[in-house]
């Protein structure tokens, strides 16, 4: 089957993946998109759409993690948020894998964050160094707040330690995060905008309620692997 390809540039973060040649691209101010020209039932289909979602979407939609509010006392105007977006968003990938590998610079800190999609089950990840006696019962009491929020969005959390494989002496932990869509989520721009702009959401709110906490979030600044 024939494919296209979409290129994106932003912040330093090139993108590519490929798309079916039965849709077209269309850039808009805010977004891209694929657009349907006609139907085609075939695998390769939403292995290209999960491709395009894990690499595109979804690191445009990260880059606005922290944004800049504009000034009650400033004067109106209209604000694009691809304009006031300030996150800084690494991307690790392997093309055909249902998962993709975030590092998300935001508020002065760094988030590692895997993004997993199995055609319409969504699993997100989030890996913090356990530094200063961290483990997953106190940042599951921490950041309660971020998992009463998720749940009511339609999330389940859990929480574990990980230990780093070939290095006993440090250990990550991890916050997991499991929601199904709807079987057609793939086919339905809404509800892919509804997830995208969740993990945004949910991302941007644990990552502020961690500094409040005052735990520091980055691997690579602790010198763990990523």
């Amino acid at each position: 089957m024939k494919t296209g390809q979409v290129r994106s540039c932003r912040n330093n973060i090139v993108t590519r993946c490929s798309y079916p040649a039965s849709y077209r691209v269309r850039w808009r101010g805010t977004g891209t998109r694929l657009q349907k020209a006609e139907r085609m039932l075939t695998i390769a289909e939403p292995q290209q759409r999960t491709e395009f979602f894990l690499t595109a979407q979804m690191i445009e939609a990260l880059q606005a993690v922290e944004y800049e509010l504009p000034s009650f006392g400033a004067e109106p105007r209209e604000v694009l948020l691809v304009d006031a977006a300030r996150s800084r968003v690494q991307v690790r990938h392997v093309r055909g894998a249902s998962d993709a590998t975030y590092l998300i610079n935001s508020f002065n800190d760094e988030l590692l964050m895997q993004l997993q999609l199995n055609v319409h089950r969504l699993v997100v990840v989030y890996r913090v160094p356990a530094l200063d006696a961290l483990d997953a019962d106190t940042l599951a009491v921490r950041l309660e707040r971020c998992r009463l929020g998720a749940e009511h969005a339609g999330w389940k959390f859990g929480w574990r330690d990980a230990p780093i494989a070939g290095d006993t002496g440090r250990r990550y932990v991890e916050t997991y995060c499991y929601a199904f869509a709807g079987r057609d989520f793939l086919e339905d721009d809404v509800q892919q905008l509804y997830w995208r702009t969740d993990i945004v959401q949910m991302t941007r709110y644990y990552m502020i309620e961690a500094a409040r906490c005052g735990i520091r979030l980055s691997p690579t600044w602790a010198g763990f692997p990523v």
